[in-house]
């Protein structure tokens, strides 16, 4: 039998081995045995794929480097659910912030069943940071917030269908659709340790970077002085004349850059979920590029150049107008019903003599030349602007099984043809710049984040006509303004320039009272800088005044004077003693 303080201690000794000996078997089990399986189940409680913190995306600028669409921080909220303590003062608090009902948050907030994880749902996305603020402020630590973007528009709906959106799911409009790839930063998924949320941790706790790649800044031909003064024209001329839509159209013709494009009706791209579940979206399309319209007179330009050019009509050809032609089963008449007797090209175009424009189709070019020079001009067949949605127009070919004779006649005086007003705007380019036709650009560059830029060069189209050819039929419209078109002389400065009316398509035949006007020009001759084109669609006016020559060209003649000056170009007269 054991007596004493020491047979006392090693007794104790004994029984805290003895009590010990389980624990340190269960540590060895786990630390040494079984460590591999328990290490795979805790990185699988805290490993998740994730998605790097949306890169903010390339920011666009006008020509002169003016912001016209940046980046704003907003934040997608979510809950940690089961910590909630208070569910319906929760929702009761919540519900206006995030602007949601009280009975549908607390829905999503009350748990279902017991739980003995994290779960964590999402509440609403994209709120703004005023909004984020006020929910720090609660100091409820089961609300989580996560960072991301959302794209500002410095000018509100100003060049709404160039910039156009992309929505969540990468599809949109304008620019910006057409441009994604290089406008979205990196969003390449990872996997690692996350939050509640499925966020990633921070950086610190990972021992790494999680910074992602921004996007591409793109700088765009667009100068926002131009734009901006040509939409308030636009504005005003829709409310003088009560016209249901619009497009004014400003380019260069010498690199194709599209200085400012403006159409109404238009939109606010930030609000462009609004007219989605209002069901506007045929709002977004660009008229400018995506919805064809019929030319009227404006197309006896490309006529006139064709003929010209093909070598079988010069300057001094004459032909007896009688005021009718029968063609193809078509009466063509001059809208005036009036006859002008002798006439040369000039006359075409100085009283936009549809039976002048007509003869030259069907017995001067006939329909191989004449429908050679309309392709060659780029009409039936896209541009490649970088926007998205351009359409082809509509262009009835010999080789086309509803092709009639009848098209040979009308077509040549821009009836039963549609086209875009961009290409319309392209076709006018080339005999503006000595018979060559640039490709459009709205791009100017690319800023890549790593301090690269990478300039968008200068194509050219085609080259439908000769410089001679170019040169004379812009001299002839410089005369018809001169001499005809008092409404879109521009003082200072001589322009060329041609109206058209174009009655608009219905079933059946034409509406008898709508109608299209137009004016595309440009300025100054010689050395032409600017082009113009103005399209105004189904003008309230008097019936005697429904004409391009009273309704586009004044606003023709508007834009110019003011573009002109905004250029710096200056005026003819001091041109010419240069």
């Amino acid at each position: 039998m054991l007596h004493g303080p020491d047979a006392r201690l090693r007794l104790i000794t004994v029984l805290l081995i003895a009590a010990l000996l389980p624990i340190l078997g269960q540590l060895v089990r786990l630390q040494v045995l079984e460590h591999s399986q328990y290490q795979s189940e805790a990185e699988a409680l805290v490993s998740r794929q994730y998605s790097l913190p949306e890169a903010p995306w390339g920011v666009i600028m006008d020509r002169n480097g003016d912001l016209l669409v940046g980046n704003v921080p907003v934040y997608n909220v979510g809950a940690e659910i089961n910590l909630i303590t208070d569910t319906v003062m929760a929702a009761s608090v919540l519900a206006p912030l995030l602007n949601r009902s009280e009975e549908e948050l607390l829905a999503t907030i009350t748990l279902t069943e017991s739980t003995q994880t994290i779960e964590w749902r999402p509440l609403t996305n994209r709120v703004p940071a005023e909004t984020a603020q006020k929910l720090l402020d609660l100091k409820w630590t089961w609300i989580t917030l996560s960072p991301t973007w959302e794209r500002y528009y410095a000018e509100g709906a100003m060049a709404c269908h160039t910039l156009g959106f992309v929505n969540a799911r990468g599809m949109g409009y304008g620019v910006q659709a057409f441009q994604l790839r290089f406008l979205r930063g990196d969003s390449m998924q990872r996997v690692g340790p996350v939050s509640g949320d499925t966020s990633p941790l921070p950086d610190e706790l990972m021992g790494g970077s999680l910074t992602p790649y921004p996007g591409t800044d793109l700088r765009l031909t667009i100068d926002r002085t131009i734009q901006a003064f040509v939409e308030g024209v636009l504005d005003q001329a829709m409310v003088d004349y009560k016209a249901a839509g619009g497009t004014i159209l400003v380019m260069n013709p010498r690199t194709g850059e599209i200085l400012a494009v403006a159409s109404r009706p238009n939109y606010e791209p930030h609000r462009y979920p609004e007219y989605m579940e209002n069901g506007q979206e045929a709002i977004f399309r660009d008229p400018a590029v995506s919805v064809p319209y019929e030319p009227g007179s404006v197309f006896k330009v490309i006529t006139v150049a064709a003929a010209y050019d093909s070598g079988r009509v010069d300057a001094n050809w004459t032909y007896n107008d009688l005021g009718k032609l029968e063609y193809g089963g078509a009466s063509i008449r001059n809208s005036d019903g009036a006859a002008y007797g002798q006439q040369r090209l000039q006359g075409i175009l100085d009283y936009s003599l549809n039976v002048g424009a007509a003869t030259l189709s069907t017995q001067v070019l006939g329909a191989d030349l004449f429908y050679k020079y309309v392709r060659a001009f780029g009409f039936g067949q896209t541009t490649g602007i970088e926007l998205t949605g351009e359409a082809s127009g509509i262009v009835h070919l010999p080789t086309d099984w509803d092709w009639t004779d009848s098209h040979l006649a009308t077509n040549s005086f821009g009836q039963g043809i549609a086209v875009t007003p961009l290409q319309m705007a392209m076709a006018i380019s080339a005999v503006a710049n000595d018979g060559v036709m640039m490709q459009p650009r709205i791009v100017m560059e690319r800023q890549y984040s790593d301090g690269r830029i990478v300039p968008i060069p200068a194509h050219e189209l085609g080259r439908p006509i000769s410089a001679e050819a170019a040169r004379v039929v812009a001299e002839m419209m410089a005369r018809s303004v001169d001499k005809v078109a008092k409404a879109a002389q521009v003082p200072g400065y001589r322009v060329a320039g041609k109206s058209g009316t174009a009655q608009i398509p219905t079933t059946g035949g034409y509406d008898p009272q709508q109608v299209i006007v137009s004016y595309a020009g440009f300025g100054p001759v010689p050395n032409p800088q600017v082009i113009v084109l103005v399209n105004l669609e189904r003008p309230d006016v008097p019936a005697n005044m429904r004409w391009g020559m009273h309704i586009a060209a004044p606003v023709f003649q508007k834009v110019m004077s003011r573009v002109l000056i905004l250029m710096g170009v200056p005026p003819s007269d001091l041109r010419a003693g240069q």
